[in-house]
């Protein structure tokens, strides 16, 4: 039965030049966008604790095939969290810009959906203030390896999910008012835990 299988994904996976919706010379422009927020309330109290997220990841790619894929992207983020359960209220933001590279590769499954895997670099700075004074300079390195999946709407619109990966991550941190550093160094596999979806447009 494995064997059945094996042989059933290669020969769909045989099918893709036949079917490919990216074809050599396209290019791709598009992006993701994410909004998050989090309040936590205690009873009797007047304030809260509320922590929001804004993330914009625009990017652009041209085709070198109809399988593979290169192209530049600029992830940024920036987070605000305000604490008005403790005396006084404190508010800390969070900004990260992040240009990298990424290389793309496609699997297409029939004539509207396809599989692919992506390796991305990228190189983020960015600050954290608390109450509008900055107290950290930050930059980070990021490499991730991430899969995903295409549906080809039509030959323009492309609807995209991408899986969180394998992500690895060298931050570091410098404490504005000493000059002192702190580094720390990430691994990890967030196949499951992280999911973002994006529209791009191919040309």
């Amino acid at each position: 039965m494995k064997k059945m299988i094996v042989v059933a994904v290669l020969g769909l996976f045989g099918t893709q030049f036949a079917n490919a919706q990216v074809k050599k010379g396209n290019v791709l422009v598009g992006g993701n966008v994410g909004f998050s927020t989090n309040t936590v309330e205690q009873d009797g109290a007047a304030g809260k604790r509320t922590n929001t997220a804004f993330n914009i990841s625009p990017k652009a790619g041209y085709a070198l095939s109809d399988k593979w894929m290169v192209g530049v992207f600029v992830g940024t983020t920036f987070s605000t969290y305000k604490d008005e359960l403790t005396e006084p209220d404190t508010e800390s933001k969070n900004n990260m810009i992040a240009p990298g590279v990424f290389v793309r590769n496609y699997h297409m499954l029939g004539e509207k959906v396809a599989l692919f895997g992506e390796a991305n670099v990228s190189y983020g700075f960015g600050s954290a203030k608390q109450n509008d004074t900055k107290v950290y300079e930050n930059n980070e390195i990021q490499a991730n390896i991430v899969p995903g999946i295409s549906y080809f709407v039509n030959k323009r619109i492309v609807l995209e999910g991408v899986f969180g990966g394998i992500n690895y991550t060298n931050a570091k941190s410098e404490r504005v008012v000493d000059g002192n550093e702190t580094t720390n160094s990430t691994f990890s596999f967030d196949f499951t835990k992280e999911f973002s979806v994006g529209v791009s447009f191919l040309f």
